[in-house]
């Protein structure tokens, strides 16, 4: 179900209407009106507007909104163009224009138009509205600032065109001109005039089609205005006094407060001032609103007369505040020469509200109830969201660096994937990609790069080299190798190599029961590291004496052993040193000696006593070292 919000901001007071449903069958949900009050500048006008509508928000509209500008503000010009096409038009209009405005720069103004008709030799007639933007956006920022976003800004007199359409007061006119077409006859035109507080919006439709607008600068509030200086009242009080004047026929008395100068600084207050007594006179109220509908048919009848359909006017419709007036219509019914009728838009729109507030609420919501409408189709309007007013969601904002963004990362995404895949070409050209001759396509592949080098030799085509024998009595040569080469990714060949003559040298020992371990054979690589040990303790240990040293390199109990004796009363001190150097040798990676699975220590001490020197005692000490199956024989020497 489309929800919409129109919302008219009106000469006295915002109208904001919430329907529900579609263009043919609408329904009105709930209705907000809120005076302007003492706001009369552009933004004070602006706050207040988006001050209703949060207000309308908090009670529960929702929807998307649709928001009247009044079309006093807009400059209106007819011009014709010698083609057709929505969108040629579009890209000509702002400059064929500019030639009739001579109040405003038009690049201040944002500009849209509506086709009214056939022009001269198959052209079109165009009506153009050109709106000064600080207006707009005094509006769209007020609300922004509220966090509401109008989702189309249109002309009031477009949206009173579209609640007019939807009411259906064309189709009898439509009817009747199908008819006079058929003889060739002018079409009837139906007049639409909203009488409103500081403007008046008039509309002449030929069959349902728009030919003419035109906003006079001239409302009913110019009574209130003449009575509010002959008395020296504020705006509101003397609007109050007026319509309560015009509705009784009688005198109004009222009390109004004296403004009273604030005192200087450090002065005393002043005494409390008595209200101001003041009499507003039926007479002076009803010669003000003759003057007012004086200078309203004068104005009227000047647009008609330039309009050229006066005389044509078929049916007038009326609507707004002041439309209910006995004398405003009576006014009209002359100027027209039609009765008027009202355009009660509540007696066709399902709604809840009460008769009472009905009657007094449905003359003034025909443009809100329009702008709701623009949201569920019918007549287009006028689009004032363009240019630099345009709406720019969340991601609309957005979206144009986002697709910038994106192409310049495609671009640079696409380069560099250009850049590895030649790298990768030639990663592959030095490893060893696949080359066949197209002239022999039979013959076995070839390679290039390193796997070129490795198998340029003829070495692994040579059985007693490269074999490796199979179950099933199939063995693995070259050729094999070559196969499985082809097949394998290029950056997997070299290491297919390596793995079959791996495989091919793990084979050929265990038929020559002969290993090659370079790193266990040398015995004397234990010998230096084992006296490299000795000598950096030295220090520690004094004179000593080694008997013995035996040397195993048989697995799997490769062995050091030696004998090493100490003389003098601190041979067990010096026992300490050596065995606290043998632990720390044990913890250092490239040591060839290995902690075994029992603490390593000295044999059971054998304790001398040298009787040529008398008194000097000593110990023989016997050691064991294991010797790891690989180590490192010719690593650093740990020499100090």
């Amino acid at each position: 179900m489309v929800r919409s919000i129109g919302i008219d901001p009106g000469d006295h007071s915002v109208k904001v209407v919430e329907l529900e449903g579609n263009y043919r069958k609408a329904k009105l949900v709930r209705v907000h009106t809120a005076p302007f009050g003492a706001a009369t500048d552009l933004a004070a006008r602006a706050a207040a507007t988006a001050a209703a509508v949060a207000a309308a928000r908090d009670e529960g509209m929702r929807g998307e909104l649709w928001l009247g500008h009044p079309c006093r503000e807009a400059v209106l010009r007819v011009i014709e163009l010698p083609f057709k096409g929505h969108e040629a038009i579009r890209k000509v209009v702002k400059a064929e224009v500019e030639g009739e405005i001579h109040s405003h720069v038009l690049d201040d103004m944002v500009v849209d138009f509506h086709e009214i008709g056939e022009g001269i030799d198959g052209g079109t007639r165009v009506l153009v509205a050109s709106v000064p933007k600080p207006g707009v956006r005094a509006q769209i920022d007020a609300l922004t600032e509220l966090g509401l976003e109008a989702e189309s800004v249109d002309l009031d007199t477009m949206a009173l065109w579209r609640a007019a359409h939807w009411a259906g007061v064309f189709e009898s006119a439509a009817d009747e001109g199908d008819a006079a077409a058929a003889a060739a006859a002018p079409l009837p035109v139906t007049a639409l005039v909203d009488l409103g507080a500081r403007s008046v919006k008039v509309l002449l439709v030929e069959g349902d089609r728009l030919v003419e607008m035109r906003a006079l600068r001239v409302g009913d509030a110019a009574v209130a205005d003449e009575i509010a200086r002959l008395h020296g009242l504020d705006a509101v009080t003397a609007r109050e006094l007026v319509l309560a004047s015009l509705a009784s026929g009688a005198d109004q008395h009222a009390e109004v407060a004296v403004q009273v100068p604030a005192p200087a600084e450090g002065a005393p207050a002043p005494a409390p001032v008595p209200p101001r007594k003041v009499t507003v006179r039926f007479a002076e109220v009803d010669a003000a609103q003759t003057s007012y509908l004086q200078r309203l048919a004068r104005e009227l009848t000047r647009f008609l007369t330039a309009s050229g359909r006066g005389g044509r006017i078929g049916a007038l419709w009326t609507t707004g505040g002041a439309s209910v007036r006995d004398d405003a219509r009576e006014m009209l019914r002359e100027v027209f020469g039609v009765e008027p009728q009202p355009l009660d838009l509540l007696a066709k729109l399902p709604h809840d509200l009460e008769p009472e507030v009905a009657a007094e609420l449905g003359p003034r919501l025909a443009v809100a109830i329009g702008l709701a409408l623009g949201r569920m189709g019918g007549p287009a309007g006028f689009d004032l969201r363009q240019e630099d007013l345009m709406l720019t969601r969340g991601f609309d904002r957005l979206k144009f660096p986002l697709a910038i963004t994106c192409m310049v990362a495609w671009l640079c995404t696409f380069v560099l994937g250009y850049k590895r895949m030649q790298e990768l070409r030639h990663l592959e050209l030095y490893i060893g990609q696949t080359w066949r001759d197209k002239t022999k396509p039979n013959a076995r592949p070839e390679f290039h790069g390193m796997l070129n080098a490795v198998l340029v030799s003829k070495w692994f085509e040579n059985a007693q080299n490269f074999r490796l024998e199979q179950s099933k009595g199939k063995d693995y040569t070259f050729k094999d190798l070559v196969a499985e080469l082809d097949a394998t990714p290029v950056h997997r060949r070299l290491h297919v190599v390596r793995e079959r003559l791996s495989s091919v040298a793990d084979q050929k020992q265990k038929q020559s029961g002969v290993y090659e371990d370079v790193s266990i054979e040398s015995g004397f690589a234990v010998l230096v590291r084992w006296s490299e040990l000795m000598r950096s303790i030295e220090p520690q240990l004094g004179r000593y004496l080694v008997p013995r040293i035996d040397l195993s390199m048989k697995s799997p109990s490769r062995r050091l052993e030696f004998v090493i004796a100490f003389r003098g009363d601190d041979f067990r001190d010096r026992l300490s040193a050596l065995e606290s150097a043998l632990e720390a040798e044990y913890a250092k990676p490239d040591t060839p000696f290995v902690k075994g699975a029992s603490r390593e220590q000295a044999s059971v001490e054998e304790r001398f006593r040298d009787s040529t020197e008398s008194g000097v005692s000593g110990a023989y000490y016997k050691f064991t070292l294991n010797v790891k199956d690989v180590f490192a024989p010719f690593g650093p020497s740990r020499t100090e």
